[in-house]
C-alpha cells in the first residue's frame, strides 16, 4: 500500500474517483501545503438529472479546502465532470466529499462546526481553521438554515422572552 492508497481510504474515496497526484509543496507563508489531485475514471458513466447514464461533456477544476493534515494544510484539486442531458443542460456532478458552492470538503465544515457547537467563538474557529471568519460564518448559516428547515414548529403555542440587565450601567440583553 503507497501513499495514494491511504489518501484514497482516508478521503473515503470510491469508483470514479481516483488520487491522480500528491504535492508537498512550500505555500504562499513559507509553510509547506499538502495538494492532492483528484480525478475520475476516464469513459465512466454519471447518473444524469433525467435519469440516464451518460459520460462527461467536459470538466470544471475546483479546489477546496479539506482538513489539516497535522499543522500543514490541505488542499483537493478536483477535476470535476459536467454533463450533458437530454434536454441539452449542463450540469456539473455533485462530487460526495463536498457540497455544491462550498469551497470546503465536508470534513472541514464538520470540524468548523464542531468547534462552534463546543462554544469556541467565530473569531476563534476561523483562527483554528485558518480561513476568514465570514467564510466560517456562511459554513455556520448554511447549517443552521438546514437544520430549521427541518424543524416542525406548528405545535409551537408560545413563545416566552426575558431580557436581563448585563451590567450595572442597564445594558439590557435579551
Amino acid at each position: 500500500m503507497n501513499s495514494t492508497d491511504i489518501f484514497s481510504l482516508a478521503l473515503g474515496l470510491n469508483r470514479p474517483w481516483i488520487i491522480s497526484n500528491i504535492e508537498f509543496v512550500e505555500g504562499s507563508s513559507k509553510a509547506k501545503e499538502l495538494h492532492i489531485y483528484i480525478d475520475f475514471e476516464r469513459g465512466f458513466q454519471f447518473g444524469s438529472t433525467s435519469g440516464e447514464s451518460v459520460t462527461a461533456y467536459d470538466t470544471q477544476n475546483k479546489r477546496l479546502q479539506h482538513l489539516n493534515f497535522f499543522q500543514h494544510h490541505c488542499f483537493l484539486h478536483a477535476r470535476v465532470p459536467r454533463i450533458k442531458n437530454k434536454d441539452g443542460n449542463i450540469n456539473i456532478v455533485d462530487v460526495p466529499w463536498a457540497r455544491p458552492g462550498s469551497g470546503f470538503t465536508l470534513m472541514f465544515e464538520a470540524y468548523a462546526m464542531l468547534l462552534i457547537e463546543s462554544e469556541m467563538p467565530v473569531s476563534k474557529v476561523s483562527d483554528c481553521v485558518g480561513v476568514t471568519a465570514p467564510r466560517v460564518w456562511r459554513v455556520f448559516d448554511y447549517w443552521i438554515k438546514r437544520a430549521y428547515s427541518k424543524d416542525d414548529l406548528t405545535a409551537v403555542k408560545r413563545i416566552g422572552l426575558d431580557e436581563t440587565s448585563r451590567k450595572k450601567g442597564h445594558s439590557y440583553v435579551t
